[in-house]
């Protein structure tokens, strides 16, 4: 039985975080926590590819995987929860990345909506071929009420005849996964429930393509990822494709209570008094800015720090031996670990006192 594709995910992870952080901030990526620091770690560690890309993992199952890798001699403790790689662990990662180039279609944080992409797309798939053969007589696949409450909103929207309507469709998804070069089509397309076919559930495609079922997990994402961003660049030619996620997707993400730290900054607030107002920590209102800084092209740091500090940070970052704050702030003792953080969140980089 091979190994699961999910161990080789971890242990690149592990490999990016270099032991800066615990095994458990990479848990937190893959089930796709929304906080601060998971945020700002997946883009620091340039990892932002696998958030959320395995929300259904468990905390016991994920810390079997540790196990196992370091039963294998491919990772090794370095202090409680931290870990690097092994010489073994080094060559292993890189031969085997060599067989899975559909990693460059992976992009977890950019396109969490996917699963939500995929239910509206099986949906329309089914509900088209039965019209277009005339049969009224089916079961949803997906019977959440609030899809369905969509879908009939998105049919009134678009006026096309059914065979017109069916045609332009196929042509869209053809046309989109023709050119997928690192994924097989079949991966998506065998799941597709239409007249007088039933697709395949996760594990009955599993089965019939001899994958092993998180390789398969992977590459699907993988392929829905790699749509979207077909279909976000050129819309015009994807007109049906692009119409099933123009209300999904946003021009940052952003999580809830930042926005209202947000709010409250654009009415002119200091930090101590937005803390007070909504009964936080200083720090956690910090944490706030410096998602924004991450997240906002738009977002001003100046007032926050001033341009000879910033200078200084920016240049103690491509000194320091290490990503981790301290390191930096011995270059930069007249900034704060706060100050640190927005200007690396700001030109590139973050970290974490």
């Amino acid at each position: 039985m091979p190994t699961p594709f999910l161990h080789l995910v971890v242990l690149l992870c592990l490999q990016r975080i270099n032991s800066e952080r615990t095994i458990y901030s990479l848990y937190h990526l893959l089930c796709g926590k929304k906080s601060s620091q998971t945020i700002q770690d997946a883009h620091l560690f340039q990892i932002t590819q696998f958030y959320r890309t395995y929300n259904s993992l468990t905390r016991k199952q994920y810390e079997n995987i540790i196990i196992e890798l370091e039963r294998l001699n491919l990772i090794v403790l370095t202090k409680e929860q931290h870990y690097v790689l092994t010489d073994d662990g080094r060559v292993f990662l890189e031969n085997e990345l060599k067989s899975y180039p559909f990693l460059s279609y992976l992009d977890g944080w950019n396109y969490q909506y996917s699963e939500v992409f995929w239910q509206r797309l099986s949906l329309v798939v089914q509900v088209t071929s039965h019209l277009v053969n005339k049969d009224r007589n089916y079961i949803p696949i997906q019977r959440n009420r609030h899809l369905l409450n969509w879908l009939k909103s998105f049919f009134l929207h678009h006026r096309l005849n059914r065979k017109e309507f069916s045609r332009n469709l196929y042509e869209e998804l053809h046309l989109v996964l023709d050119q997928s070069a690192e994924i097989s089509p079949n991966v998506l397309v065998i799941r597709f429930t239409g007249y007088e076919n039933i697709g395949l559930t996760e594990k009955q495609a599993c089965d019939y393509l001899e994958m092993e079922q998180t390789l398969y997990q992977y590459q699907f994402q993988a392929l829905l990822h790699y749509i979207l961003e077909k279909v976000q660049n050129v819309p015009g030619r994807f007109a049906l494709l692009s119409s099933l996620i123009m209300d999904l997707q946003t021009t940052f993400q952003i999580t809830e209570s930042s926005k209202k730290t947000l709010d409250l900054l654009n009415k002119g607030l200091s930090i101590e008094r937005i803390a007070q107002i909504r009964k936080l920590k200083v720090s956690t209102i910090q944490d706030h800015i410096v998602e924004l800084a991450l997240q906002m092209k738009s977002f001003q740091i100046d007032p926050f720090v001033d341009k000879q500090t910033m200078n200084l940070i920016l240049k103690a970052r491509e000194e320091a031996a290490s990503k981790q704050l301290r390191y930096i702030r011995e270059l930069v003792p007249e900034a704060t670990y706060f100050q640190i953080r927005l200007v690396l969140s700001k030109f590139g980089d973050n970290d974490e006192s």
